[in-house]
């Protein structure tokens, strides 16, 4: 009877996706049998997986060769080396003892080991253990490497959207990171950026600059997916999202910032695609409270009015818009599992929102409030201060006392007190610099002559952003019977938390409806 062969490859790097040295480690295994008259039933591999004791993710066709192993389906596990199989001693135990209790061989290098033998368990198990070494040497080196180009401000990991990265062809090592082409001109890609945070900052939403870049074709950053690189084995992505920008534009990578374990650390080695003075007002914007009552929006544009911001008063979860198909009646309704209580007509809520909307902007002197409280935030600039020069400056000095601790001129206690004094100086900066930007829809809402017909022009995602940002609205479950009439009262129409604090000061709005 034929004896029979698990083949089992794996490597830790394939940024291409191309298996290469996965089908490499395979074919030595099939070689082997071949040689050996042995039959290979099942392969396995694990493309793109580490195996040292730090991964980040399962190895889940290991997993599978220890069942394989464990239940007898074949007579040999083949692998190419032991790192090939492992770099953790736990794995190694297990293997072991998979293989002891089924009387499986275990193949590397052209050799059978049978792991029952005190003889063969101490030479894999020395294996083992250089292959652990091996992957901890690995890490301490990657570790030291991001360090330093932490402390050099030079680019690590993978390449930003907008960036290009030129070798040495000699020695391959990376020479600079640049958003410039050979004459000196942006690349397409950080045109886009540069162009996209113009839109924004003049009052775009990030939907609607989404649907100009994908009505252009403009290829997006994010990964193909299985179906897309099916329709298009280029591996060019062309459809943006919102939740995809928006993650772009708040890295300050593109602000010429280097980041080291999620903090911006200064002014790093490259040129930038946007000012850093402008990167911090669109991170103002994108991070603003009022623009953040609903998570950035993902799939269809919303076709109602307050789908995803108005909540259910048991749950506190947002409510979404249904249309009873038989009376043809649209409807907001919680869909939280395990509760599922509220549920209101659609348009009287609306309409009810609208007309408290006119009637706020219709009462004395909240128009001016309004404006009053929105220049005041905007006044970070500190009566002219040139804040994103006085940052540079601080962190000029910050590399300089660097450049001191590291010649020793000066003593740790007065590097460590310059130091937290320069961070200080810097976290309050940075605050004063980020102040809010207003809403172009709200706005258009305090020049118009005409309330109503403003209203009226606006278009249903103007509508949401205007309600986001001036109410809490949540709908409560009945507290009497009215059969189909809409009860008002469990409508509660609250002022948000920017129109409350900057605003009102204190004083209610009278809208609890």
């Amino acid at each position: 009877m034929t004896e029979t062969a698990l083949s089992y490859g794996r490597a830790s790097r394939d940024p291409k996706h191309r298996g290469t040295s996965v089908d490499t480690q395979l074919k030595a295994n099939v070689d082997w049998a071949d040689r050996n008259g042995v039959s290979i039933t099942h392969t396995l591999r694990d493309d793109n997986r580490s195996a040292s004791a730090s991964r980040k993710r399962d190895r889940e066709k290991f997993d599978e060769a220890l069942e394989l192993v464990s239940s007898r389906k074949v007579d040999f596990l083949l692998v190419w080396e032991m790192s090939r199989a492992l770099r953790d001693l736990s794995d190694y135990v297990l293997l072991r003892q998979a293989c002891i209790d089924s009387g499986v061989h275990l193949v590397y290098k052209g050799r059978r080991y049978d792991l029952s033998r005190s003889d063969d368990q101490f030479t894999t198990g020395l294996d083992a253990l250089m292959a652990e070494r091996e992957a901890g040497d690995i890490r301490d080196r990657n570790l030291r490497t991001v360090r330093d180009n932490a402390e050099k401000r030079r680019p690590h990991g993978r390449l930003p959207y907008g960036y290009r990265r030129i070798y040495d062809s000699a020695t391959g090592s990376l020479i600079e990171q640049t958003p410039y082409d050979e004459s000196g001109e942006l690349l397409p890609a950080a045109r886009v950026l540069a162009e996209v945070v113009r839109d924004i900052l003049g009052g775009k939403s990030l939907r609607r600059v989404c649907m100009g870049l994908n009505e252009r074709g403009i290829p997006s950053p994010r990964t193909a997916r299985t179906k897309t690189l099916e329709e298009n084995p280029d591996d060019v992505v062309t459809v943006w999202e919102p939740s995809t920008l928006r993650q772009l534009l708040l890295n300050p990578t593109i602000a010429g910032r280097r980041v080291y374990r999620g903090e911006d650390i200064g002014a790093a080695a490259w040129d930038p695609i946007v000012d850093y003075g402008e990167w911090l007002k669109l991170h103002a914007l994108l991070t603003d409270k009022s623009r953040l009552t609903v998570p950035t929006p993902r799939g269809p544009a919303p076709r109602h009015m307050l789908s995803g911001i108005a909540k259910c008063g048991e749950c506190g979860s947002r409510l979404k818009a249904s249309t009873n198909q038989r009376r043809m009646k649209k409807a907001y309704l919680c869909e939280k599992e395990g509760c599922r209580r509220v549920s209101v007509t659609g348009v009287p809520v609306e309409e009810l929102v609208e007309a408290t909307i006119l009637a706020l902007f219709d009462s004395p002197g909240f128009r001016g409030s309004l404006v009053t409280a929105y220049q005041d935030r905007e006044s970070g600039e500190e009566n002219g201060r040139n804040l994103a020069g006085e940052i540079a400056a601080l962190e000029a000095e910050r590399d300089e006392l660097e450049s001191y601790r590291q010649q020793k001129l000066i003593t740790l206690r007065a590097y460590a007190s310059e130091d937290k004094r320069i961070e200080t100086e810097l976290d309050e900066l940075r605050r004063a610099e980020v102040a809010p930007i207003p809403s172009t829809n709200l706005r258009k809402m305090l020049s118009a002559e005409s309330l109503r017909e403003s209203w009226a022009d606006t278009t249903l995602m103007d509508r949401r952003e205007i309600v986001r940002i001036l109410f809490d609205i949540s709908v409560n479950r009945p507290t009497r019977n009215t059969g189909r009439r809409f009860d008002p009262n469990r409508v509660v129409v609250a002022p948000s938390d920017f129109l409350r604090d900057d605003v009102l000061q204190g004083k209610p709005l009278g809208a609890k409806s």
